[in-house]
């Protein structure tokens, strides 16, 4: 390798240049080629609407990537350091307040627990913290963000299915099209929940419906 590079800076000034240039658009087209198949894509920035008057719009960036663990010092998103951990997944973050993604904060990516052609089931365990003693907690409770892949329609589905209390929630498309058809009716705020030692909870639940749509012009600074 030294002795070529030695032969080509023998070479006429013009010939050099004509090299370099080869050489610079060669890894460049390269480089941006295997950016693309990695599977890292650019973020989708969506705003949410609700179907009910008294919810607000949801907004939300949606990725597939492999980098979706946040370091505090360098406010950024990075690979797992887990190796078992570092396959591109799609993920979202998901606010009620725009200035997210206008300001830099500490973020939250949501991972998804289900998958299909037709969907994407993303899930957080909300509440279930009290910051001074006297002050009753939250009630511990799931989030299962269902978003349908062809139309970008969302179901909001707050509930009691919580993965540490192994109560996780066991979806398939047909489950969720049923949940989906359901919203459109009188949803009832409880439902029932099969436990491991065979007991049933009824348990709270709510099940909203948004439509998302694509807007570029939503972009986080960070």
């Amino acid at each position: 390798m030294k002795k070529l590079l030695i032969r080509l800076k023998k070479l006429p000034k013009f010939q050099w240049l004509a090299i370099s240039v080869l050489v610079a658009t060669f890894f460049t087209y390269y480089g941006v080629t295997s950016y693309i198949n990695s599977g890292n894509e650019e973020p989708r920035w969506m705003v949410c609407n609700p179907k009910k008057d008294d919810r607000k719009p949801l907004y939300l960036m949606f990725h597939n990537t492999n980098k979706y663990e946040w370091n505090y010092k360098k406010r950024k998103w990075v690979k797992s350091i887990n190796k078992y951990s570092r396959e591109v997944m799609p993920t979202i973050e998901m606010y009620e307040d725009k200035s997210f993604f206008e300001e830099s904060r500490i973020r939250w990516k949501l991972r998804p627990i289900y998958q299909s052609d037709n969907y994407y089931v993303f899930y957080q365990r909300t509440g279930g913290v009290a910051m001074f003693k006297g002050v009753a907690a939250d009630k511990m409770m799931a989030q299962h963000i269902i978003m349908n892949r062809g139309d970008l329609s969302l179901l909001y589905y707050e509930n009691e299915w919580i993965k540490n209390k192994f109560r996780k929630r066991k979806y398939d498309d047909e489950e969720i099209d049923k949940l989906f058809k359901e919203v459109e009716k009188f949803v009832s705020p409880y439902e029932d929940i099969l436990l491991s030692n065979g007991k049933t909870l009824t348990a709270s639940r709510s099940l909203d419906l948004f439509q998302c749509k694509e807007v570029s012009s939503i972009k986080p600074k960070i």
